[in-house]
């Protein structure tokens, strides 16, 4: 059974583990497909920071699709995202 869990207004569906799918974070929080927002998990791109450092992530950022976030580190990532966009 999936639980629902709110951020910054918006619903997303954890699974059993506490796992969010990271392309419904990156599209309703960031504005970003997940292709291009999952290049800031690992920093594995020239040029893109590892924002994911630290969190939990289920999954390879090579396959976007299928990669998930805790749901306790989705502000943290969240944050660091915005704060790496200010600079």
């Amino acid at each position: 059974m999936e639980k629902l869990i709110t951020i910054e207004g918006r619903d997303f569906q954890a699974d059993l583990a506490g796992f969010v799918r990271f392309g419904d974070v990156a599209h309703r929080l960031l504005n970003q497909q997940s292709q291009y927002a999952s290049r800031y998990i690992d920093g594995k791109i020239d040029g893109y920071p590892n924002l994911g450092f630290g969190l939990r992530f289920y999954g390879e950022s090579d396959n976007y699709h299928d990669v998930r976030i805790h749901k306790d580190d989705i502000e943290e990532f969240i944050r660091r995202y915005r704060d790496n966009e200010k600079r």
